[in-house]
C-alpha cells in the first residue's frame, strides 16, 4: 500500500508540474521591449479577426464554441498581463518627466517665445493619464556682463545648471518623452483591443446560449413513435457500415504511425500491464478496511471512503491517462481519432469513480463502516446499479460519439439517444422499488429512514419527468436530467467526505487533546475551553466554503446555458411596467425563491451559532439571544433587499416608498413601529435579557423570548404572558436578576412586648446562619423597628446567592424559626384588633327617649303620622342628622 501511495504521489505531482513548468516558461518568454509588444499585440488582432471570421459561420458546435471560447479567455489574460506590465511603466516615466521638467509655478517666467503652444498643454481626450509638464524652456541671454560681485548668487539660492547640464537635461526629457509616447500609444491600443477581445467573448457566450436552448428543447418524433424506430432500424445498417470503415480506417493509419515505434510503444504497454496487476491487488487490499480495534466514527468513515474511492479510480485513471500521453508522444492519434479516444478516457475514469464512490457509501461485508446502511442485500444491489449505470452511460456517450464522427442520421442518434435513457430510467426504478423494505426489513433500516425518504421524494419526480420527456419527444432534456443527475450526486459524495474530514479535523485539532491545541494552550496560555469555540468556529468556516464550492461544481455544467433555460420560462409569462421597472410573475417567483433561500441561509446560520458555537462560550443566555436575534432581523433585512433588488428595486426607489409610508407609520402603523424600534433598544441595551425574572406590575416570571413586537413572559403559575416592548421601554420593571443574582430576603416576626430583644436577635441570627443558601457575607442582620403596647416588631434582613431560590430559603427560615421560638416558650402577640369608632352626639339620650315617646303614642292612636313617618328608624337617623 506504501508503494502504490508513493507511485500516486508521483503520478499527481507530475501532473501538477507540467502546468507549473508551461507557465513558468511563457513568464520568461514574456516581451519587455515595445516592439516585442507591439509583436505580441499583433498576433492577438490576428486571433481576433480569426475568431470573428469563424463567428460568421452559423453552424458552428458546442464544441466549436468552446474552443472559440478557450481562446478567447486566453487573449484576454494575455492582454490584462500587457495592460499591467505597461501601466506601472508609464506611471515611473511621467514622474521621472514631472521631475525633470517642475511645474511652472516653481519656474521663472520664460519668453514669449519659448512659451508651450496649447496643444503642448492640453492633455488628450483619448488619454487617461495624468497631463505632462511643458518642455523645460531655455535660459535668457544676457545683455550685458555682469561683474564678479552681482554675479556671486547668495548663499540661499541654487546655483543654475551648466550649459552642459541643460542640454543633457533636455536631451533626457526629449528621450523619455518619446518613451513615454510609444508606451503610452501601445496601452490604449492594449486596452482596446481587450475591450474587443471582452466583447468577442460575449458574443459567443450568447451563441452559446441559443444553441443550448436549441438543443436542449429539440423535440423530435415521441421514442415510443413506431416511426422514429422504423426510420432508426433503415438509416442502421449504413450507419453500421460506414463505423466499421471508419474504425478499420483509423486502426490502419493507427498502424502506419506506429512504424519506427512499435518496440518502444510495445515497452510501454507492457510495462502500464505489469504495473497494472500489482496495484490492483493493493488497491483491494486497501478495501478490504481491516481496522481492527478501531471506533468507527464519522470522521473516520469518512476518511475511509475517501480514500476507499480514491484508490479504487487511481489505478484505471492512471493507467489511461499514462496510455493516452504514450500515444500523443508517439504522435499516433490524428484528429479523427482523438474525440472517440477522450470518450473512451471519461468511460473508464467514470466507471471506476463510481464503482469506487459506491463500494465507500455502502461498504459491502463491513456493516459497521457504511455511510449509508440498508442492509447487507440492498448494499450489494446498489453497487451493482450505480456500477451497471456508469457502464451503460459510457456505452451510450461512446456509440453517439461514432454516430456523429460518421454523420448518423438523426433519428438513429435519438433511438441511441433514447434507449440510454431508458436503461437509466429502469435500474433507477428497480432502486426505488428496492428501498420499499417491509415488516423485519423496515425495522432494520429504521436509523436510515430519512435517507429513504428523500430518495424517493427526489427519484419518483425524476423517474415520472424522464419517461414524460421520451413520451413527449424531448430525449434530449431526459438525457441532460440523467447526466446532471449523475454530476450532482458525484458532487454530493465529495462534499460528504471533504465537509466530514475538514469540520472533523479542524475541531479535533483545536482540541485539547491535539498537538495543536496542547501547543496554543502551552504557548499562549489559553484555556481549553477557550480553544473549543475557535476549532467549532474554523470549522463552521470550511464547511461554509466547501458548500459554496459545491454548488459552484454542481452548477458547472450547466455553465451560463443555464441561464437561457429561465430566459426561455420568463419569455413565456406576461409583464407588466411600473415606472422603470418590469415586472412579471417569472421575476415575482424568482424573487420570492431568492428571498427564501437567503432566508434559509440566514436561518442555518443562525441555527448553527445557537446549537454549536454560542453554546461554548462564556456569554450568558441573553446575550447570546440578542445576538441570535439580532441575526435574524438581519437575515430578513438582507433577503428582503436581495429579492428587491433582483426584481430591480434599488435603495433609492425604496426611499420613495418609505416616504410615502411615513404618513401611514405617523398614524396607524405608530404602535407596531414604536414596539418594533423598542424591541431593537431591548436586544442592545439589555436592560431585560432573555431569562431575566421580572416584575411588571401585578405580574412576575420569567422573560423567554423578545420577538419583533412584543415580548413573552413565563409568569410562576406557568402562563405565557405577552407584553408590548414599549410598555417594558417607556414603564417601570422590576428585574430581579440584572446586575448580580444576589437578592435580600426579609422575615418580619411580631412577639407579645414582655420578650427580651437580645434574645430575639440571637435567635433570629442563628436561624439565619444556620440556613446554607444564606451568604455569610453580607452577614444576616437583626432590626428592631417598633415597640408598641401590644408587640415588639423585629425583622431578619439576610442575602442568598440566587435570587431565584429566595421563596425555599424564606420558607426554610419560617420553619427553623418557628421551632426555635417554640423551644424558647416564645409566642407572638395577638393581632390588633380593629379599632371602633362611637360617634359622640350632644343630647342623643333625649332624642332616644322622644323617640319612644311618639312610638308609644302612635300605638296608643293618639297621634296618626304619615306614611313617611311611621318608620321610627328614619326619625332617629334624621334627629342624629340634625344633630
Amino acid at each position: 500500500m506504501r508503494r502504490l501511495t508513493i507511485f500516486l504521489v508521483l503520478f499527481f505531482a507530475a501532473v501538477t508540474a507540467a502546468p507549473l513548468a508551461g507557465t513558468v516558461a511563457r513568464a520568461d518568454e514574456a516581451p519587455t521591449s515595445v516592439d516585442q509588444i507591439n509583436a505580441r499585440l499583433d498576433r492577438a488582432h490576428a486571433t481576433l479577426d480569426e475568431t470573428q471570421k469563424s463567428l460568421e459561420d452559423t453552424h458552428l458546435t458546442d464544441g466549436a464554441l468552446h474552443q472559440l471560447r478557450d481562446r478567447m479567455d486566453l487573449l484576454r489574460q494575455d492582454l490584462e498581463g500587457v495592460v499591467d506590465s505597461l501601466v506601472p511603466r508609464l506611471s515611473a516615466l511621467e514622474a521621472r518627466l514631472k521631475e525633470l521638467a517642475p511645474t511652472e509655478a516653481k519656474q521663472p517666467e520664460p519668453p514669449a517665445q519659448a512659451l508651450p503652444t496649447p496643444a503642448q498643454t492640453q492633455p488628450s481626450a483619448e488619454t487617461k493619464t495624468a497631463p505632462l509638464p511643458p518642455a523645460r524652456p531655455a535660459p535668457p541671454k544676457a545683455e550685458s556682463k555682469p561683474d564678479a560681485a552681482s554675479a556671486q548668487p547668495p548663499p540661499s539660492a541654487k546655483q543654475p545648471p551648466s550649459g552642459s547640464a541643460e542640454a543633457s537635461i533636455d536631451a533626457e526629457i526629449a528621450e523619455q518623452r518619446k518613451a513615454h509616447d510609444a508606451i503610452d500609444a501601445t496601452l490604449k491600443r492594449a486596452r482596446a483591443l481587450l475591450l474587443e477581445t471582452r466583447q468577442v467573448a460575449i458574443a459567443i457566450v450568447a451563441r452559446q446560449r441559443a444553441l443550448f436552448a436549441k438543443t436542449l428543447f429539440l423535440r423530435t418524433s415521441s421514442l415510443f413513435s413506431v416511426d422514429l424506430w422504423r426510420a432508426a432500424i433503415a438509416d442502421a445498417p449504413t450507419a453500421f457500415g460506414a463505423a466499421k470503415s471508419f474504425l478499420a480506417d483509423r486502426a490502419a493509419n493507427f498502424t502506419s504511425r506506429t512504424e519506427g515505434h512499435r518496440a518502444k510503444l510495445t515497452a510501454v504497454v507492457v510495462a502500464i500491464l505489469l504495473a497494472l496487476l500489482p496495484a490492483l491487488v493493493l488497491s483491494r487490499r486497501v478495501m478490504r478496511r481491516n481496522h481492527e480495534g478501531k471506533t468507527p466514527t464519522p470522521m473516520r468513515r469518512a476518511a475511509a471512503a475517501g480514500w476507499t474511492a480514491l484508490v479504487a479510480s487511481a489505478v484505471p485513471i492512471t493507467a489511461a491517462a499514462t496510455l493516452g500521453a504514450a500515444f500523443e508522444a508517439f504522435d499516433l492519434l490524428d484528429a479523427t481519432l482523438e474525440p472517440l479516444l477522450r470518450r473512451v478516457f471519461e468511460a473508464v475514469a467514470r466507471v471506476a469513480f463510481v464503482y469506487g464512490a459506491a463500494r465507500a457509501v455502502f461498504a459491502p461485508s463491513h456493516p459497521e463502516w457504511r455511510a449509508i446502511d440498508l442492509g447487507e442485500r440492498r448494499d450489494r444491489l446498489f453497487v451493482r446499479l450505480f456500477s451497471i449505470g456508469a457502464i451503460a452511460l459510457s456505452a451510450t456517450l461512446l456509440v453517439e460519439q461514432i454516430e456523429e464522427t460518421v454523420q448518423a442520421s438523426l433519428p438513429l442518434v435519438i433511438v441511441t439517444r433514447g434507449v440510454g435513457v431508458m436503461i437509466q430510467a429502469g435500474l433507477l426504478l428497480w432502486g426505488l422499488m428496492a428501498i420499499a423494505p417491509e415488516g423485519e426489513e423496515q425495522r432494520e433500516i429504521g436509523e436510515e429512514r430519512g435517507w429513504l425518504i428523500a430518495a424517493r421524494l427526489i427519484g419518483f419526480p425524476m423517474l415520472v419527468i424522464i419517461l414524460g420527456a421520451c413520451v413527449a419527444g424531448y430525449v434530449t432534456f431526459a438525457n441532460f436530467v440523467i447526466l446532471h443527475a449523475s454530476w450532482i450526486a458525484i458532487v454530493a459524495f465529495i462534499l460528504y467526505v471533504v465537509v466530514t474530514l475538514s469540520a472533523g479535523g479542524v475541531e479535533h485539532a483545536f482540541s485539547a487533546e491535539s498537538l495543536v491545541g496542547r501547543t496554543l494552550i502551552g504557548g499562549l496560555g489559553l484555556k481549553p475551553d477557550q480553544l473549543t469555540p475557535v476549532g467549532v468556529l474554523l470549522s463552521g468556516i470550511v464547511t461554509l466554503v466547501a458548500w459554496g464550492a459545491a454548488a459552484l461544481l454542481a452548477a458547472a455544467p450547466f455553465g451560463l446555458s443555464s441561464n437561457d433555460i429561465l430566459a426561455d420560462l420568463w419569455s413565456s409569462f406576461f409583464s407588466f411596467k411600473i415606472g422603470d421597472v418590469t415586472i412579471s410573475p417569472s421575476a415575482a417567483l424568482a424573487a420570492i425563491t431568492l428571498f427564501l433561500l437567503v432566508l434559509a441561509a440566514a436561518q442555518g446560520l443562525r441555527r448553527w451559532l445557537d446549537t454549536r458555537l454560542l453554546p461554548l462560550t462564556r456569554l450568558d443566555s441573553g446575550l447570546r439571544s440578542s445576538i441570535s436575534a439580532t441575526l435574524g432581523y438581519a437575515g430578513v433585512i438582507a433577503a428582503a433587499m436581495t429579492a428587491l433588488s433582483s426584481l430591480g428595486i434599488g435603495v433609492e426607489k425604496l426611499a420613495i416608498v418609505a416616504g410615502a409610508l411615513s404618513v401611514g407609520i405617523g398614524f396607524g402603523l405608530q404602535s407596531i413601529v414604536n414596539n418594533f424600534v423598542s424591541g431593537l433598544i431591548l436586544l442592545w441595551e439589555r436592560a431585560i435579557r432573555v431569562g431575566d425574572w421580572v416584575v411588571i406590575g401585578d405580574e412576575q416570571g420569567y422573560v423567554r423570548r423578545i420577538n419583533v413586537r412584543s415580548t413573552e413572559i413565563e409568569t410562576f403559575d406557568r402562563a405565557t404572558m405577552v407584553v408590548p416592548n414599549s410598555n417594558l421601554v417607556t414603564g417601570v420593571v422590576k428585574n430581579w436578576l440584572r446586575g448580580d443574582r444576589v437578592g435580600r430576603i426579609k422575615v418580619a416576626i411580631s412577639p407579645h412586648p414582655g420578650v427580651d430583644p437580645e434574645q430575639i436577635r440571637d435567635i433570629m441570627i442563628a436561624v439565619a446562619r444556620a440556613q446554607e443558601g444564606v451568604l455569610r457575607i453580607p452577614a444576616p442582620q437583626v432590626m428592631f423597628l417598633g415597640m408598641e403596647a401590644t408587640a415588639f416588631k423585629f425583622e431578619l434582613w439576610c442575602y442568598v446567592e440566587d435570587v431565584e431560590k429566595s421563596a425555599r430559603v424564606r420558607s426554610d427560615l419560617h420553619f427553623d424559626l418557628h421551632r426555635r421560638l417554640s423551644e424558647a416558650r416564645i409566642k407572638m402577640a395577638p393581632a390588633a384588633e380593629p379599632q371602633k369608632t362611637i360617634l359622640q352626639l350632644p343630647e342623643l339620650d333625649k332624642l332616644a327617649a322622644a323617640a319612644a315617646a311618639s312610638a308609644l303614642a302612635i300605638e296608643s292612636g293618639i297621634v296618626r303620622l304619615s306614611e313617611d313617618e311611621t318608620d321610627p328608624e328614619r326619625r332617629v337617623a334624621e334627629a342624629r342628622e340634625d344633630a
